[in-house]
């Protein structure tokens, strides 16, 4: 039989067990009378005990040895029900005879489980039985006490208690529930009968406790940190910050241009060894030793590039073509057979500052070299990259320092500045007479007509079989209102398109938006229904706006931008996917003045003192994220209920902290299951911020 020690001892602390802690107390034979006496087990098969023969009112009190939590313990005869949050030394009794054996059982335990939870002490007299009856409240004040420290923790609070964590956070129970309104497309809620059941409330809550910091992986650790799994979403949602692209390019504008340029030339520039005009030039610098050597290293490089004599670089420039010059060398392959320009004074942006060159066209067998031997070789920071996935060798480009690599109809334009495709113009000149009128563009090397994020979205379509038209001229010049074809426009509006009304005023405003930045395609016979799969494809690709057009023969035809077109807005990506932004400063004095500042053209008509320079800076948007922006996107394609999105939603809303915006356009276009089919429905402007907030307006 199991060996039995006294119970104070056993506990380790007096806690419940307030007989045995009183009886210590007494003096003479009170102590030795009130003491509760162990019973041992029967045997090891049961939980039972026997009561000696010469027992005088016996009383059986079972001793609970551990504390409870939120289960109870129910122990048979009786029965005798230790409730949640019952501390050790609690004893409950039942009265026997003597003699007597008791065995006790419970639903869900076996007998050696029983033995081990509870233990069986002998109480005998009268005294005995009255000092239980008097510190029986004991046990249950403790019990209460630690019920309601219990209440006050988020994880184990019920009822009322829950209500009043609530109340701190000042987030009541919701009512309502969130439903799909199919009709409208939009999500709305209806009645919650009985109200919101403790575990969402305390999923609810568990959000709002605490004090968050924004510090890095802070927004990661907030979604993924279990919260998603409180409504039953168990992916993962992934923290994008990848930045969209930032393009800059500049033009230098105002009497005395040439002699600035001029003096950049002979006192900054990096020119090709060999050049007489260069040799001059360096000559004339006071340079350190040091940086001669390297700036003489430099010049070499250059020369071995067959640069033209006439045309140097940017030192910055010159350094990444040295360094590239040297990993062909490693590789043993020159995907570039030479350096065909680089500045000069009517370069325009790209090469009249000398912060651009245009490499000769690639080899592709070089290319296709080098891709063998940057594999075999592992060089650090090269990660090669198949000539079918990246023709011009981007690759190789960017890990030498070269942050721009666009493919020109006659080479490849590089440069260490973001300067992409971006291309200002300016008209009459840089040296005629005011107004000049700049213009950027985003060329593209396939198609001069068009920038290059419209290009992609016409690859887009026509991977879907669908041609651009030709004459855009003509189809808008013919084009009817929508009151000719109804049943037609109203087939557009249900696909979330607008239908040109006033065709005179639509005209009108579209004259002020690039032809560059749109492109228009006639659906034909096919009406509105194709739009359903273009739609998606186009956004995907870049499309950030689209119109619907009656042509004159009565088809439907779309005006799909990458820019805010007139009645439309950014209805397919919610902003624009390109922004201009232009800055005028003056080398010496004031710069002249502008107008506007945004846009893809600016005017400029008003002198200013010396040399200017102008600068553009377009905001390409694409997969990334605009400055001081985030966006939480979930994993592997996965889609969201309702509920989940709301969850999620107010995550973000707590993750995002003040002076961030977090970009939620691709959560709710591509991952939100609002009426349960399995597929995502994308949820319009109107629908995007229809979900409950957590906490209440104070």
């Amino acid at each position: 039989m199991t060996a039995v020690t006294d119970l104070l001892a056993e506990l380790g602390a007096p806690g419940a067990g307030s007989l045995a802690a009183a009886a210590r107390e007494m003096i003479g034979p009170y102590s030795d009378a009130l003491t509760p006496k162990p019973l041992p087990w029967d045997d090891d098969a049961h939980a039972a005990v026997t009561v000696p023969g010469d027992a005088r009112l016996p009383l059986l009190l079972v001793t609970l040895l551990d504390d409870l939590g939120t289960g109870e313990l129910v122990l048979r005869p009786g029965p005798v029900t230790f409730a949640p949050w019952s501390q050790a030394g609690s004893a409950l009794p039942i009265v026997v005879a003597p003699g007597s054996s008791t065995e006790l059982t419970s639903d869900g335990r076996t007998a050696a489980q029983i033995r081990d939870a509870v233990r069986v002490d002998l109480v005998e007299g009268l005294a005995g039985r009255l000092m239980a009856v008097l510190l029986a409240e004991k046990a249950r004040l403790r019990r209460t006490g630690r019920e309601v420290a219990a209440m006050r923790a988020l994880d184990r609070a019920r009822d009322s208690a829950l209500d009043r964590l609530g109340a701190d956070l000042h987030c009541p129970r919701f009512g309502d529930e969130l439903v799909w309104d199919p009709e409208r497309r939009s999500p709305t809620t209806q009645p919650l009968p009985g109200g919101e059941d403790d575990d969402s409330y305390r999923a609810r809550l568990r959000l709002l406790r605490g004090l968050w910091l924004a510090t890095p992986g802070w927004a990661e650790e907030l979604i993924n940190g279990g919260r998603m799994a409180d409504v039953g979403f168990a992916g993962r949602v992934d923290v994008d910050e990848s930045p969209n692209q930032l393009l800059l390019a500049m033009r230098l504008v105002g009497t005395g241009r040439a002699a600035l340029l001029d003096a950049v030339r002979r006192v900054h520039l990096i020119w090709p060894a060999g050049s007489d005009a260069g040799d001059a030039a360096h000559a004339a610098r006071m340079l350190p030793a040091p940086v001669a050597e390297r700036v003489a290293r430099l010049r070499g490089r250059l020369n071995d590039w067959n640069l033209r004599p006439s045309q140097p670089l940017a030192p910055a420039l010159a350094e990444a073509l040295a360094t590239l010059l040297d990993r062909c060398e490693q590789l043993g392959s020159r995907p570039w057979p030479a350096l065909s320009t680089g500045q000069f004074d009517d370069g325009g942006s790209r090469f009249e500052l000398g912060l651009g060159a245009l490499l000769a066209p690639v080899n592709a067998k070089a290319l296709d070299k080098a891709v063998r031997a940057a594999r075999d070789l592992g060089l650090p920071g090269v990660v090669p990259v198949p000539r079918q996935q990246d023709p011009i060798g981007a690759w190789l480009l960017s890990a030498c320092g070269l942050r721009t690599a666009e493919p020109t109809a006659d080479g490849v334009f590089v440069s260490t500045l973001p300067m992409g495709p971006l291309v200002v113009d300016l008209a009459p000149g840089p040296d005629g007479p005011l107004p000049v009128t700049a213009a950027a563009h985003l060329v593209s090397a396939s198609d001069a007509a068009h920038d290059t994020p419209i290009v992609a979205v016409m690859a887009a379509m026509t991977a879907l079989g669908q041609t651009a038209v030709a004459d855009e001229a003509a189809l808008l010049a013919a084009m009817q209102p929508a009151s000719a074809a109804p049943d037609l426009a109203q087939a557009l509006q249900q696909q979330g398109v607008p239908a040109v009304a006033d065709v005179d005023g639509f005209r009108q405003q579209l004259a002020a938006v690039s032809d560059r930045l749109y492109v228009a395609y006639d659906l034909g016979a096919a009406g509105a229904g194709p739009l359903a799969e273009l739609l998606p494809a186009a956004a995907h690709a870049g499309a950030s706006s689209v119109v619907g057009l009656i042509t004159a023969a009565g088809t439907a035809a779309v005006l799909i931008g990458v820019t805010g077109l007139p009645l439309a807005g950014s209805n397919l990506a919610g902003r624009q996917t390109v922004l201009y932004r232009w800055q005028a400063r003056g080398l010496a004095g004031d710069a002249f003045r502008i107008e506007p500042r945004r846009g893809a053209t600016t005017t400029i008509f008003a002198p200013g003192q010396g040399v200017g320079v102008l600068s553009c800076v377009a905001h390409l948007r694409g997969d990334g994220n605009d400055p001081y922006e985030w966006s939480p996107v979930p994993a592997d394609s996965a889609l969201l209920t309702l509920r989940q999105y709301e969850h999620l939603m107010n995550l973000v809303e707590l993750a995002t902290p003040i002076g961030v915006r977090a970009n939620t356009w691709r959560l709710r276009q591509q991952h939100v299951d609002a009426d349960g089919s399995g597929a995502a429905i994308p949820l319009t402007a109107a629908a995007a911020r229809t979900y409950r907030h957590y906490r209440a307006t104070r």
